[in-house]
């Protein structure tokens, strides 16, 4: 290797870290726009009309996907179903514009916007999906109950059977086996976990990061 090259690698600037990609499927064409502005300037966004040329465009590279749930042809739901058996390992939140109801806890989703959606808290949410996908699958899981149980709860749809008890219980397996939870995420993580559900019979993340 000649001293110019020896030089030039020194001086090269560091390789450009690859960012995250979103998935934005939505039939409204302003909607995708306006999702795909906000989030542009840290992300890669790719959009998709449907639920069809959704799984088309879905794959490994994709990190998180806004699903519309109601669209016509290939609904929401269906789609979210094939993504899941598609095997590709994606954070989905569900973005709709009914509210959220106890369906959402058969919904093998990671997080639940209701449109309109104010695009802080979009942006916020990609922030949040784009986190959880470094842990593992039991935290991961854990993450979308938590968010489920407090969507419900932000409803006023807090109940102590059925759907509601269903997912109480989900939480409450996923914890016996997460003993050093707080010991596994990192401060912003374990506080955005509890933010919106209170004391719920938790330390609070304050207490275990003393």
């Amino acid at each position: 290797m000649t001293e110019e090259s020896v030089r030039d690698e020194r001086t090269a600037p560091p390789a450009e870290e690859e960012r995250p990609h979103v998935l934005v499927v939505d039939d409204e064409a302003e909607v995708r726009e306006l999702y795909a502005d906000q989030l542009a300037d840290e992300y890669d966004v790719s959009t998709a009309a449907s639920g069809s040329e959704a799984l088309d465009v879905l794959d490994d590279s994709v990190d998180v996907v806004l699903l519309d749930r109601r669209m016509p042809g290939l609904h929401g739901d269906d789609t979210l179903e094939r993504i899941r058996a598609s095997g590709v390992d994606v954070r989905v939140a569900a973005v709709s514009g009914v509210g959220v109801g106890l369906d959402v806890v058969g919904l093998p989703i990671d997080a639940y916007l209701e449109k309109p959606v104010d695009l802080d808290d979009l942006r916020d949410a990609v922030d949040r999906l784009v986190r959880v996908a470094r842990y593992d699958d039991r935290v991961r899981q854990y993450f979308a109950v938590m968010h489920k149980l407090a969507a419900l709860e932000e409803a006023g749809i807090a109940q102590v059977d059925g759907e509601y008890g269903e997912l109480v219980r989900r939480r409450e397996a996923l914890e016996s086996g997460i003993d050093d939870l707080h010991d596994r995420l990192d401060h912003e993580d374990y506080e955005l976990l509890f933010r919106d559900l209170g004391d719920d019979g938790h330390d609070s993340p304050a207490d275990l990061y003393a």
